[in-house]
């Protein structure tokens, strides 16, 4: 996921001092800031990785998992902190952040990183929820726009160089510390976040923790799409294992997914339902493609990481422009079209993405069709927010802002198992073997063009 939103949360808490809010909010930029270099610099770094491990079979296992761990923890975060506060929250989710990349930097084989990206994963859910919620609970109401636009802006940086400095670490020093930089960072900045989150009122409402039911229909789906992504590593003919795992995989994801979001997202009922279920869809098209496109650029066109990692700053690069684009629009009739321009021309690129299977085809025409492809998504993703918002009643924007994020962490771990699977059945057919998974994701976003029909509420249509 590019960015993440939220909305402001009413104050249940006592204002802090200013000098505190500003620590609050130098700490959270600083936090925000590693998680989105550990995802772009993971991205462009993993290629060259299992090349050195000797570990291409697990390419998609290590890629996704972070995404399926997450989603187990982001469902947990939210009763967790209503019971207890942000502070265990936070540190829990940091520690393990903190463990799991010092494991994958230390890993003598791809079997670890996997480890340590799963942990990575855990930790990475446990983190976003509360930095919100100290916003929400101790940042007066008139100062809350600004620190929420903070941490959305403290995404850019990172997903400008993450891709440049991943290339050089491989390149220069070691693709170790492309896990490495994090910790040491982290290893600096935790004491200082304690003694700040010390100073911190005390939750005043400590009970025990409610609310759960989200949280293990999560873990249910997080283990489906986990076996998925296991089952992607047996390249060529799938045998009694591989069925087995596929099977478990997609019985698990298909009964606890719907109940993770709004009744009827999955038979894309009109309203909201439809704009949950195509943002998650277009936001796992863009992540399953993405990270195949360091690993095709590598493999088949020679590039080094530097220059392979670029693709990753030109889809950053188009998504702000079309973000900052899309907020200056004010027509409602033009407001309506942005999904369907902005799944669109998603698809626009991803279809100039696939020649570059070919060797006899540039990887140019990779940075120009994911320049456009991230162009439409980062056109399309606010104003979906902003529409599933203003059909939702102003009591229930908490309850669709959650199933948001849940529709955009289940969408990535889901397609790009998917997508790994394609992969590994089209082991044999040599460089074309790339594209499978990219050709299933260009007919699944057809079907999202389709669906941009769907987001409008019945009484609206016609």
């Amino acid at each position: 996921m590019k960015a993440m939103t939220s909305v402001p949360m009413e104050n249940n808490e006592v204002p802090v001092s200013r000098n505190l809010e500003r620590w609050i909010l130098i700490l959270a930029i600083v936090f925000i800031s590693l998680a989105a270099f550990q995802t772009m610099a993971a991205t462009t770094a993993m290629p060259y990785i299992v090349e050195i491990l000797g570990g291409k079979h697990l390419y998609a296992l290590a890629a996704g998992i972070v995404f399926a761990a997450q989603l187990m923890t982001t469902a947990l975060a939210g009763p967790w902190v209503d019971a207890r506060g942000p502070k265990p929250s936070f540190f829990t989710g940091a520690t393990l952040a903190l463990v799991g990349l010092t494991i994958a930097a230390l890993a003598p084989n791809i079997e670890m990183i996997v480890v340590g990206r799963a942990l990575q994963g855990f930790g990475s859910g446990l983190l976003v929820v509360p930095l919100y919620v100290l916003v929400g609970n101790f940042i007066s109401k008139e100062r809350q726009p600004r620190y929420f636009a903070a941490f959305a802006t403290a995404w850019v940086i990172p997903a400008l160089v993450g891709p440049f400095l991943a290339g050089l670490l491989v390149e220069y020093l070691s693709w170790r510390w492309v896990f490495g930089f994090t910790p040491i960072v982290f290893f600096f900045i935790m004491p200082l976040a304690w003694t700040k989150f010390k100073e911190l009122p005390a939750h005043k409402n400590r009970q025990p923790i409610r609310a759960l039911n989200v949280f293990y229909l999560a873990s249910g789906a997080s283990v489906g799409i986990a076996a998925l992504l296991v089952a992607s590593s047996n390249k060529g003919q799938p045998d009694l294992k591989t069925l087995a795992l596929l099977t478990i995989g997609i019985v698990l994801v298909t009964v606890f997914a719907p109940l993770l979001l709004p009744e009827g997202t999955f038979r894309a009922q009109r309203g909201v339902p439809s704009a949950v279920l195509l943002r998650g869809t277009a936001n796992g098209c863009l992540m399953a493609v993405e990270i195949y496109l360091p690993l095709i650029l590598k493999e088949i066109h020679g590039w080094s990481a530097t220059r392979a990692g670029f693709v990753l700053t030109m889809s950053a690069v188009s998504w702000a422009l079309a973000s900052q684009l899309q907020g200056r629009i004010t027509d409602e009739r033009r407001r309506n079209r942005i999904p369907y321009i902005g799944v669109a021309m998603q698809l626009i690129g991803t279809l100039i993405v696939f020649p570059a299977v070919l060797p006899s085809v540039t990887g140019i025409v990779v940075l120009i069709g994911w320049f456009i492809a991230g162009f439409g998504l980062g056109y399309l993703y606010p104003a979906l927010t902003v529409h599933a918002l203003a059909l939702t009643p102003l009591q229930r924007h908490g309850e669709v802002s959650a199933a948001l994020q849940i529709a955009d962490t289940l969408g990535a771990a889901f397609l790009i198992g998917l997508a790994g699977i394609a992969y590994a059945l089209s082991a044999g057919l040599g460089t074309f073997s790339y594209g499978i998974p990219i050709l299933l994701i260009i007919i699944i976003l057809f079907g999202a063009v389709a669906l941009t029909n769907r987001i409008q509420p019945a009484d609206n249509v016609g």
